[in-house]
């Protein structure tokens, strides 16, 4: 896993980091999300979606729990907000999802171990700044890089 660290200077910014990201991402990819209610989750998906081809009108997925984003490369929204601790994802069917696209999944750290092949942590800073840090594998976090 490589590291990369991103400043935030607002919700424009977020989305702009989020659709680099979704123009790296790639079927099989599965991105635990984190950080506390405000920090810019849902706003950080929103770009991963645009960036993986996908349609703007994205949602937190709060009461809907899953959400569906065709594009380039489908992209299956999740949030575990609701759900306790150690939520076994295989009952949801996200292995299968992996096969045909990728998935981000808010508040991941409710689920066991196992399904991330990245994570995202989103620190508030202050009204609108906030601190991405990303942990990639190798691959995924050059082709960032490069965008």
């Amino acid at each position: 896993m490589e590291e990369i660290e991103i400043l935030s200077a607002g919700p424009d910014d977020t989305r702009a980091i989020g659709a680099r990201l979704g123009n790296c991402l790639r079927s099989g990819d599965c991105l635990s999300l984190r950080g506390q209610l405000g920090a810019g989750k849902t706003t950080l998906v929103q770009g991963i979606v645009a960036g993986a081809g996908g349609e703007q009108d994205v949602r937190s997925p709060t009461f809907l729990l899953h959400s569906i984003h065709p594009g380039r490369v489908t992209v299956h929204h999740l949030d575990l907000y609701r759900l306790p601790d150690g939520f076994d994802l295989a009952s949801l069917g996200l292995d299968e999802h992996l096969e045909e696209g990728a998935a981000v999944v808010e508040w991941g750290e409710r689920a066991g171990p196992g399904w991330y092949t990245g994570e995202v942590e989103i620190a508030i800073l202050g009204e609108q700044r906030r601190r991405l840090q990303l942990r990639l594998p190798a691959e995924l976090a050059q082709e960032f890089g490069r965008g």
